[in-house]
């Protein structure tokens, strides 16, 4: 996606990584057409870009030409399917994973990375902080993170909430919550 260089080139990986997921929930889950220029232009708006200067960024050569040089790291790296994951450190050692793997060979991976022995998971951020930061979170996306079974979400985002800081809503039986529009 041409649009993600341009924001990841001037906006940084994490910018650039939000802009990714509105464009997924957007295409995904709201059945928008992100080809749409109109429609990419919200979705970077929504950021608190300039829409309008970045997809006349993404149309010029120069937007191409980034998404070309990830096609030759790609390349470079031995990439000749999907989903391929490559991993490489600071040092210059890496990872691939070809194909759909079972978790193990994610973790032996990212041990081989970074050198260590054993991976220890980050402590998952409160509700309220991760909602925060991703605005939209689909039910699913809890009960995963939270490990919590889909009967006990209601009770939980309750519990983890304020009452009034967010709303629900409801796409195709799924729950969704985002944070309630000042």
């Amino acid at each position: 996606m041409i649009v993600f260089k341009v924001i990841q080139q001037h906006h940084g990986n994490t910018v650039a990584y939000d802009c990714l997921r509105r464009s997924r929930e957007a295409l995904f889950a709201f059945n928008r057409n992100i080809a749409k220029e109109s429609v990419m232009i919200d979705i970077v708006n929504q950021l608190g870009l300039d829409g309008e200067a970045i997809i006349q960024d993404a149309e010029h050569q120069s937007g191409q030409s980034l998404l070309n040089e990830d096609f030759r790291l790609a390349r470079s790296l031995g990439v000749r399917g999907f989903p391929t994951i490559v991993m490489i450190n600071e040092e210059n050692k890496g990872a691939k994973i070809v194909g759909s793997r079972p978790l193990e060979s994610y973790v032996e991976g990212l041990q081989q990375v970074l050198n260590t022995g054993e991976i220890k998971p980050r402590q998952q951020p409160s509700l309220s902080n991760l909602l925060s930061q991703e605005k939209l979170l689909f039910s699913k996306e809890i009960e995963v993170m939270y490990e919590i079974d889909k009967s006990g979400i209601n009770a939980f985002v309750e519990k983890e909430l304020a009452p009034g800081s967010y709303e629900i809503g409801d796409l195709l039986g799924e729950f969704y919550y985002t944070t309630k529009s000042s």
